[in-house]
Order: structure tokens, then C-alpha cells, then sequence
């Protein structure tokens, strides 16, 4: 792992990859406006709530209620990169370097 991925937190990183698959055009349009961290803190923080809610309401356990909440929030095995036919087009490996290093500074 590099020194720029270190700087996000393991769930905001869970949540871009999956964004590079199945959202690259709004990593694109969040990445050249200045949200994209500001984006996975919310989405991060929302996946907190419902590891929260589950382990209170349903008594899992911290990873479990973490990988129900990555399921829901995180990355969602029903996104578009394997609901929509065509899916889209991955951000190139180029991009997502350029992401990552620009969320590591």
C-alpha cells in the first residue's frame, strides 16, 4: 500500500474503489472540484452510523455489522458496474493514481 492510500481511512478507500468501478465520471467531476474527500468523509461516516445502528438493533459484532454496512454504503454488490449493460468504463489506472496522490497531500 502506498503513502498516499494511507491517508484514507480503510472504509473511504473501500468506497473509492468501488467508485472507480462504478462512478468514474463523478470521482472525475468531485476529484476537479475539490469534494471527493469530502464525499467519502460523508459516505464514511454515514457507514458508521450503520454499523452503530446494527450493532445496537441486532446485536452483531464490529466486523460483521462493518461488512453489512460496507454492503449497503460502501460498496454495493448492485451497482452499476454490474447492473447497467454496458457498465461504465473504469477510471483509468492513470486517474486513480493522480486521485489517490492528490487526497495524499
Amino acid at each position: 500500500m502506498s503513502e498516499q492510500e494511507n491517508s484514507l481511512d480503510s472504509g473511504q478507500r473501500v468506497h473509492l474503489e468501488w467508485m472507480f468501478e462504478n462512478q468514474p465520471d463523478l470521482v472525475r467531476q468531485l476529484h476537479q472540484s475539490g469534494k471527493l474527500r469530502q464525499h467519502l468523509d460523508q459516505k464514511y461516516q454515514q457507514a458508521l452510523r450503520v454499523v452503530d445502528r446494527l450493532k445496537r438493533e441486532r446485536g452483531l459484532d464490529e466486523e460483521q455489522a462493518f461488512e453489512a454496512a460496507c454492503q449497503t454504503i460502501l460498496a454495493p454488490a448492485d451497482g452499476p458496474a454490474i447492473m447497467q449493460d454496458p457498465a461504465p468504463e473504469p477510471l483509468p489506472l492513470r486517474e486513480q493514481e493522480q486521485v489517490y496522490h492528490s487526497l495524499g497531500s
